[in-house]
């Protein structure tokens, strides 16, 4: 690769300026994470298999690591527990149900939508000798626990996204912080540079929380 090329490679992965020169030892594990995806986009596999990508990356490594796999010529084959991500990836879903693989041609959504329909058209469950009522009544069961289950990953999509947001908003003030901590004239002012050492510490504080939060959140 040329250095245009290995440059414009690393800004892909957010790393400019002099971060290209960072030693990998040096790096956050976040940090370490986008280089791996850099070197596994450099593979030039036509076919990769990932176990539960998602887990323990940042946020910002994560929406890369969407990018970059949306953005793959090849074949991605991933298990993964992370309902977003899969909706954001996938394009297929192999369900294996009643010893027979049921293929989904689309997102999580989709294979939430069609799963009654698909299964009982392609893998019926075997004959049990149950009466019709039971049927019925392991039907509305099987119907509410569904309806309890959709609520609650609607309620961990929201926590998630608040978390997200809160997150985001936290790192752009300690952005700024840190922008002001460059100025020469806060330099110059103790009173000043204390009071955003404090800040600075609080937001760490909760953002510490917070990333454990939305790993716990993003497992669900």
């Amino acid at each position: 690769l040329t250095q245009t090329e290995i440059r414009n490679l690393l800004a892909a992965f957010l790393f400019t300026d002099d971060d290209v020169f960072k030693q990998i030892k040096s790096l956050s594990g976040g940090e370490q994470g986008r280089v791996s995806l850099a070197k596994l986009m450099l593979g030039g596999a036509n076919f990769l298999i990932l176990d539960e990508p998602t887990n323990h990356l940042d946020i910002v490594s994560r929406e890369i690591l969407e990018e970059a796999l949306r953005d793959y010529k090849g074949t991605v084959l991933f298990v993964s527990h992370d309902r977003y991500f899969i909706n954001r990836v996938a394009t297929r879903i192999l369900n294996l149900v009643n010893h027979t693989l049921v293929n989904y041609i689309g997102n999580y959504d989709y294979y939430l939508e069609k799963k009654d329909e698909l299964t009982a058209a392609y893998a019926p469950a075997a004959e049990s000798g149950q009466s019709s009522s039971d049927v019925l009544s392991d039907g509305k069961a099987e119907y509410l626990s569904r309806k309890a289950e959709q609520a609650r990953l609607r309620k961990i999509e929201n926590d998630l996204r608040k978390t997200e947001e809160r997150i985001a908003g936290l790192e752009e003030q300690n952005r700024k912080i840190d922008e002001e901590f460059s100025l020469p004239e806060t330099g110059e002012n103790y009173s000043r540079c204390r009071e955003l050492s404090e800040q600075k510490a609080e937001i760490e504080k909760e953002l510490e929380m917070l990333y454990e939060v939305w790993e716990e959140l993003s497992e669900m």
